[in-house]
């Protein structure tokens, strides 16, 4: 296996070419399956639409190569195979697809300026996220996790490194683009997917999808890899189906409508364990409909047989490589049966979310973690007729309960929400009001606010992704840990294995450990000897500390010589120009006599 980043993808342009082609191939693939249901299940109320093609596209790719990688069924093969068939069909639907796309596109604006203003947001975010893969949690596990899925062909089996165990069915977008050496994919099919929520809020509606647009954690979905974006809009529109479209439907159809859902959300409850709320609520919603339509025996038939099909591999996976219990699955994605597990799941959940930080940063480096202030009008904005939607008003005020009370710290979980509430006021505005229309001035002068920092994330990190003789220097002062990496990868041995204190292991040519594991396990306690053993029988025989001394922690009696040492090999960057910090640190490279361990740890 060939690790590290660079040595995965394509040099610009070729990545983005090949990521912009898998999208168009996602895209046919995706009406194609409209057509289908559509047409041949005789499924009328619901029209094909070109702007729902790529999340459809994607999702009915999702299920099938999580099975395929649960049961460890030629995975590797299947991924590959799928990715080449993308290609083709992307080359084919270069040639059909603007006048379609275009057509139905122009159909959803009230007129020009709002579709003007949608569309220049629009391929800013798409900008953004065709830049190189900066985000810390991406060049720590996401990528790394990714490229396991790829060249294994099943899930994380290992305890180390710790975050690979976090990996799930998200990445596997991020192997299809891998399949192909194409960066960009996984964050450019997400962000495209916003495009389906143009049908949602249409016409009238406008003013809500472009707050959604220039929200700052949006921008913070578009710009990481990180498998969160598409399933949050996936919910909103099952959201929107259930509220709108159900009544319109036959028996016959609720019947194909009921299990495909239940897939979805299904997905994305396997893509990110907070989606488990969501999911949860959106279906039971479901359920009741179909209680409401008799169909209440069917529903909990057709659960059953996608929960034994979805749920019980994951679980009997988890138990036959980690010992993990069905009550200790549910609590957490993480096998915290592991010692040291535990502490990295309640570090992950991290508190309570700040009621003040959802509107507001608490400093400039913490804008894209926020909503912005301009939700505070959300309240002003209702008619009367909102409150005949008892049920879903209901299910936005658990959702947001529920978070705020046993969820993690991080606004950016409340994203399902958001969207829920945008699209039920969008629904029931006062269209006479006059706190609407300060609400369109205070959301044109945010626009004026968004649309330097999304110039400035495109003009500091997108070159990256067309020029590659950039690429390195961009890379050099927004990804924390490469220019550590780089030297790192010069120094070693093809058949080293290391040990890193630095947790960018996604950077590293050669097979890397992170050392978080030492975050959340003492050395003293005799269950911290299943990490040393399992270094020891992994034979790592090198470890990498840097700073502005050394630090050899808890192995100052487990090295050996002192092979590699530079003066100022890095320094504390980020894409975000207010986290950044200016000092230097150095680099050492020792040797690990792993044959010694766990004996010779400082206890």
């Amino acid at each position: 296996m060939i690790y590290g980043l660079e040595q995965n993808i394509f040099q610009s342009p070729i990545s983005l070419s090949l990521s912009l082609i898998l999208l168009l191939g996602v895209s046919y693939f995706g009406t194609f399956i409209q057509r289908f249901f559509i047409r041949k299940l005789k499924l009328i109320g619901l029209k094909e639409n070109i702007l729902f093609s790529p999340i459809i596209g994607i999702y009915c790719l999702l299920y099938p190569l999580y099975l395929i990688l649960i049961l460890e069924f030629k995975a590797t093969f299947f991924i590959k195979f799928t990715a080449y068939i993308l290609i083709i069909l992307g080359v084919f639907q270069i040639f059909n697809f603007k006048k379609d796309f275009l057509k139905i596109y122009n159909s959803y604006f009230v007129n020009k300026n709002s579709q003007l203003v949608i569309t220049i947001l629009i391929i800013l975010l798409f900008l953004i996220s065709s830049s190189p893969i900066t985000h810390a949690d991406a060049v720590d596990y996401h990528f790394l996790g990714a490229l396991n899925l790829l060249n294994f062909g099943h899930f994380h089996k290992e305890i180390l490194p710790m975050h690979l165990n976090l990996v799930s069915i998200g990445e596997i977008i991020i192997s299809l683009g891998l399949a192909v050496k194409a960066e960009q994919f996984s964050s450019i099919v997400q962000t495209i997917s916003l495009l389906s929520l143009i049908p949602l809020f249409n016409k009238k509606k406008n003013i809500f999808l472009i707050l959604i647009l220039i929200c700052p954690i949006t921008l913070f979905l578009v710009s990481s890899t990180k498998p969160q974006l598409i399933f949050c809009i996936s919910a909103l529109i099952i959201f929107a189906f259930l509220n709108n479209f159900y009544n319109k439907f036959s028996n016959r159809q609720l019947k194909i409508l009921f299990p495909i859902t239940m897939m979805i959300l299904s997905i994305n409850i396997l893509a990110k364990y907070s989606f488990v709320l969501s999911s949860t609520l959106l279906g039971s919603y479901f359920l009741y409909i179909m209680y409401k339509k008799r169909l209440l025996i069917f529903s909990i038939f057709t659960l059953l047989i996608i929960f034994s099909i979805t749920f019980i591999p994951f679980w009997v996976f988890r138990f036959e490589n980690f010992d993990t219990t069905f009550f200790e699955i549910v609590q957490s994605p993480l096998p915290i049966n592991i010692y040291g597990y535990e502490s990295l799941n309640n570090l992950l959940k991290g508190g309570s979310i700040s009621v003040l930080g959802v509107f507001f940063p608490k400093d400039l480096s913490s804008f894209s973690t926020t909503f912005g202030p301009l939700i505070l009008f959300f309240p002003f904005l209702y008619s009367k007729k909102i409150f005949n939607y008892k049920i879903e008003l209901s299910i936005i005020f658990v959702f947001f309960s529920f978070v705020f009370i046993f969820g993690s710290n991080l606004p950016r979980f409340l994203f399902e929400g958001f969207l829920w509430l945008s699209y039920l006021i969008s629904k029931n505005v006062d269209l006479k009001s006059y706190f609407l229309r300060l609400f369109h001035k205070l959301v044109y002068l945010q626009i004026l606010i968004i649309i330097p920092i999304y110039l400035y994330f495109i003009i500091t990190i997108f070159p990256g992704s067309v020029i590659e003789s950039s690429k390195n220097k961009i890379l050099s002062r927004t990804v924390n840990g490469f220019e550590l990496a780089k030297w790192t990868n010069e120094s070693l041995n093809k058949d080293d294995i290391l040990l890193s204190t630095h947790r960018s292991v996604s950077l590293f040519k050669n097979k890397t450990y992170s050392n978080i594991y030492t975050w959340h396990t003492k050395p003293e306690n005799n269950g911290s000897f299943i990490y040393y053993n399992f270094l020891k029988k992994e034979k790592v025989n090198r470890i990498l500390f840097y700073g502005t001394k050394l630090d050899k922690q808890i192995y100052k009696d487990c090295l050996g010589k002192e092979l590699y040492f530079k003066k100022n090999v890095g320094r504390y960057v980020g894409r975000n120009p207010f986290n950044r910090k200016e000092f230097y640190y150095d680099g050492w490279i020792f040797e690990l006599n792993y044959e010694k361990l766990p004996n010779c740890l400082i206890r």
